[in-house]
């Protein structure tokens, strides 16, 4: 599910055997009926894995995403324009919002940076307070 909700979108499906072939290269044993019998479970416990067909072979793609493009776009944003969070923090949240939409809209979402005339702190330890004040005030 992991494989196929980074690098897949309807725009993107991975056909069966690119699937069969990436789960191999992790060293999770996989052939075409194992696949399609898995694909059936994600799908029966909510998952929703669509089927499309690249030429004469089945590929599959993750269309939900938590999040859509113009959605993470505005947390990178906000993030960008927070002061209080250093530059490394920065990019390393930058990061992480951009892979929630996927490996291909992470490409879209870094590659449109709007810069801020911000000045970022320096202080790492400011992040890490933001988690402190949280468990104080629960």
């Amino acid at each position: 599910m992991e494989l196929l909700h980074q690098e897949t979108d309807e725009q993107h499906p991975m056909a069966a055997t690119v699937v069969c072939q990436k789960l191999n290269d992790m060293e999770v044993a996989c052939d075409r009926r194992t696949l399609t019998r898995d694909i059936q479970a994600l799908n029966d416990y909510g998952y929703e894995v669509m089927t499309t067909m690249i030429s004469h072979e089945k590929a599959y793609y993750v269309e939900d995403r938590s999040f859509r493009v113009p959605e993470l776009k505005i947390l990178i944003d906000a993030v960008q324009a927070a002061s209080f969070v250093t530059d490394k923090k920065t990019a390393e949240l930058i990061q992480k919002i951009a892979n929630l939409g996927g490996s291909h809209s992470a490409d879209i979402l870094q590659s449109n940076m709007v810069c801020f005339n911000t000045r970022q702190h320096h202080n790492e330890s400011i992040y890490y307070n933001v988690d402190y004040l949280e468990d104080a005030i629960e």
